[in-house]
């Protein structure tokens, strides 16, 4: 009888995971299990009452309500250019948000006109980071998991990487351990 695999976790990595697991040469049989009733994790599509499709992503944002279903775009600004504004001592106005939103908007998609209606959020520290010490910690977590030999890996956005691509690539690598074809370090 053949090895069974169980992934837990329909989201992104484990969504890579099992994929990657069930195209192996000598695949094992692999049981996805998920807790909540759609797979996926934090990335959704949701079609709107008139039919539009809205991108919600892996943490997205978006304004409760009615407001938030007609939602067309979102525009995320942070980083160093935030946080350059802010060392400097610059208040960062609702306005200045705004502003630099539509222009970051209108010269990346192309757009003429403005928005027919903006709404603004400051949302601090929203952009997932990991802590001080974490890369530390998940090293000493793999060292008992191998040291102990067992038979668990780890994958997903706590771990390796935010980015959808990061949990995709964290999917693959758990299964490449899992089948032997990729030092556990």
């Amino acid at each position: 009888m053949g090895r069974t695999v169980v992934v837990l976790g329909g989201g992104i990595s484990g969504l890579a995971a099992s994929y990657y697991l069930s195209r192996a040469p000598c695949a094992p049989k692999v049981v996805l299990v998920e807790g909540s009733e759609r797979l996926g994790g934090w990335i959704r599509s949701v079609r709107g009452p008139d039919g539009a499709v809205f991108e919600l992503g892996p943490r997205g944002i978006r304004p409760a309500g009615a407001l938030g279903a007609r939602t067309l775009q979102l525009v995320m600004l942070g980083g160093s250019w935030f946080q350059t504004l802010e060392a400097k001592g610059s208040a960062v106005s609702q306005e200045a948000l705004r502003r630099q939103a539509q222009e970051a908007a209108a010269t990346q998609l192309g757009l003429k006109e403005p928005p027919s209606h903006c709404l603004v959020h400051t949302h601090r520290n929203c952009i997932p980071q990991y802590t001080l010490g974490h890369w530390k910690k998940l090293d000493s977590a793999a060292q008992f998991l191998a040291a102990q030999r067992l038979p668990l890996t780890l994958a997903g956005a706590s771990y390796e990487g935010v980015a959808v691509t990061d949990c995709i690539e964290s999917g693959r690598r758990a299964a490449a351990r899992v089948l032997g074809s990729e030092p556990s370090s």
